[in-house]
């Protein structure tokens, strides 16, 4: 294929993202460009406070209220992500984000089961059909018992219990982009393999564009295409 009719899946170009303080304001991203085909991987690496998970929240639109993003631009499929309803229908459908807290970032008022269903009724999803598929989705995370975990709290679960229920939400959609946000941090040596395992099976299942977050080289060193 020519440069001409390439066409990558996600494309990305941050402009100036900066920050209004006090005393003026501060640039945190300057000139990002990058792009991804379906099906491929990126690493983003840097130490901590270097801007990588301001970038995630400038593709989501979900910078801070004293954080602006000028003259950058994100497309999926080609098409412009603009407008902060457009990006809400998106998120969690189109656009998924796997934190770096599982424990953290699933509803603690609500079960697992319960927070896989409401995902999968965005979906279209409706009847006895939730229950099923969303069992199906805990499999693709490594659950071998998943009907024991529907029932269960966030807070009855281990850290890596809850990264994994993070990767069975993001099954439960029609992710075109998944950005994996330093998703193994917390975790021990033998978690951390099996969480980027299972990502890796989402990437080659959905044929999804990936960024994968992290302040260690080491952990993404053979999975990524792009570092």
């Amino acid at each position: 294929m020519s440069d001409a009719e390439y066409r990558p899946a996600f494309s990305y170009e941050s402009g100036v993202v900066s920050a209004r303080l006090a005393h003026g304001e501060r640039a945190l991203l300057r000139d990002i460009r990058f792009s991804l085909p379906a099906g491929a991987q990126m690493a983003l690496i840097g130490e901590t406070g270097s801007g990588k998970t301001m970038l995630a929240l400038s593709i989501f639109g979900l910078l801070p209220e004293n954080v602006r993003m000028q003259g950058g631009s994100v497309r999926l499929d080609g098409q412009a992500l603009c407008g902060a309803k457009a990006l809400a229908r998106l998120r969690g459908t189109k656009l998924v984000y796997i934190p770096q807290s599982g424990s953290e970032a699933l509803n603690s008022t609500r079960t697992v089961g319960r927070q896989l269903c409401d995902s999968l009724r965005r979906l279209g999803v409706k009847g006895a059909q939730l229950r099923t598929l969303a069992m199906e989705k805990l499999c693709l995370a490594g659950f071998d018992a998943p009907e024991t975990l529907l029932d269960k709290y966030p807070f009855q679960l281990s850290g890596g219990m809850a990264q994994r229920v993070t990767i069975a939400l993001a099954a439960c959609s029609e992710a075109r982009l998944l950005i994996a946000d330093e998703p193994t941090t917390a975790l021990d040596v033998t978690i951390q393999a099996q969480i980027l395992e299972l990502i890796n099976n989402l990437k080659r299942e959905r044929n999804l564009s990936v960024i994968f977050i992290t302040h260690d080289l080491g952990v993404v060193a053979n999975m990524a295409d792009d570092i």
